[in-house]
């Protein structure tokens, strides 16, 4: 039944997408940027809004306590696989994904799954940062689809200077975009609603967050692997341990510019 299930997915997404233009941006949900285009470090030096997304909530996670971080759930150029612990979220994901196919022109990629369903526990999320910022690889932007019960995530809008010797690859971006929006109005999203979060969308879990249980989930559409040792395994998907862990090896040896 599911395998039927996943064959009928990718011939509805076929269907909706086969009369796209190869380059299409996101016009009808008035956003301005090329998903399609290998992103620079001048895409930063004007900041993004996150967008809503017009999809129905109306489930949650079947266990009291869930944590999944970037779980696979369909390799690029492959079919889903969704194991039990994930399936509540099926319909949610198949929506998102024919969303994110028909405003980008793109047709396949990587799809991960983070769920934190319980007491908030990691810290890195009150702190300032883009998703999908890395410049280690060229590669086009991601699209993060995210939904927050309660405390909502906060976010800047604004403009960058980024100098001419600041490099990605050295300096901390993260840290520089906070730096200079300092000052900025901080705004927050919608509970319980769906919205696009891009690269060049600086948030964080407000840190004032109570310890009472919250359900955040982030649905991730990626051109690339995402070679992490932290990765949540998919029993239907298993994947190579790939021992790396990006923030210790990479993030967190970045410069403050």
């Amino acid at each position: 039944m599911r395998q039927a299930f996943v064959q009928k997915s990718r011939l509805e997404t076929e269907r909706l997408t086969k009369h796209l233009p190869y380059r299409k941006k996101l016009r009808h949900m008035n956003h301005p940027r090329n998903y399609q285009k290998i992103k620079t470090i001048d895409d930063f030096r004007e900041l993004d809004s996150p967008v809503p997304i017009n999809v129905a909530w109306d489930v949650t996670p079947t266990e009291s306590r869930q944590m999944v971080l970037r779980m696979l759930v369909k390799p690029k150029y492959g079919d889903w696989k969704i194991p039990d612990e994930l399936f509540w979220l099926k319909d949610t994901l198949m929506k998102l994904h024919q969303i994110d196919t028909k405003a980008t022109g793109i047709l396949e990629s990587n799809c991960y799954v983070t769920v934190r369903h319980g007491i908030p526990e990691s810290q890195k999320d009150d702190e300032w940062h883009f998703d999908g910022a890395s410049f280690r690889v060229d590669t086009i932007p991601e699209r993060n689809y995210i939904l927050v019960s309660h405390t909502p995530t906060e976010y800047k809008s604004g403009k960058l200077d980024i100098p001419e010797d600041f490099d990605p690859l050295k300096h901390d971006l993260f840290h520089f975009a906070a730096k200079q929006l300092k000052d900025a109005e901080i705004t927050t999203i919608e509970c319980n609603r769906w919205y696009l979060l891009n690269p060049f969308c600086l948030h964080r879990r407000n840190p004032n967050t109570p310890q009472i249980p919250r359900t955040f989930i982030r649905v991730s559409f990626v051109d690339i692997e995402i070679r992490d040792v932290n990765n949540t395994q998919n029993s239907l998907l298993p994947t190579p341990a790939f021992g790396r862990d990006p923030v210790h090896t990479f993030r967190n040896k970045l410069i403050k510019y």
